[in-house]
């Protein structure tokens, strides 16, 4: 058991979970439940691609073998080009898996929006919402207010309103 708490003190900054906890028991089950069916997914993925790109290889390696003891030579048969067909799919089949990969974090770590980082509760939003529009309404009320008195700052004086 302590070994395999020194290789998770080790690894641990690389799956952090975003809050401390003290057991580290609890936060490699905590792990393990978050990330099991990735995990598996991607266990499942990457054997079934392997097992499939070494059978085309297979197919290439014995079809070969075959033609060089029956004729002496090798030539482009079908299933050479069946085999390296299979492996080739297996290959540009795992870059796209391990590309879609990337660019999920990639997408999520450049364009996270403001409201999405930190954490707010549903009143939170509605009170600040609630204070924007009071704020809001006391400045429509201020500019309706200065407007009439602007209005009579800028009419031209008359003589009788100077006697008076």
């Amino acid at each position: 058991m302590k070994w395999m708490l020194l290789i998770f003190s080790i690894i641990k900054p690389f799956f952090s979970t975003g809050h401390e906890t003290i057991n580290p028991v609890t936060e490699i089950k905590d792990m393990i439940r978050a990330n099991a069916m990735k995990a598996l997914m991607l266990y499942t993925t990457a054997t079934s691609l392997a097992i499939i790109f070494s059978a085309g290889l297979i197919l290439v390696a014995v079809d070969m073998g075959a033609q060089y003891d029956q004729n002496g030579y090798i030539y482009f048969s079908s299933m050479i080009i069946m085999g390296l067909t299979l492996s080739a799919v297996c290959l540009v089949t795992g870059a796209i898996i391990v590309r879609s990969f990337q660019d999920n974090d990639t997408k999520k770590q450049k364009h996270l929006p403001l409201t999405t980082v930190g954490t707010s509760h549903p009143l939170q939003d509605a009170l600040a919402l609630l204070i924007a529009d009071f704020v809001k309404e006391r400045e429509q009320k201020r500019s309706t207010e200065f407007e009439p008195s602007r209005e009579r700052k800028e009419a031209p004086v008359t003589a009788e309103e100077m006697r008076h």
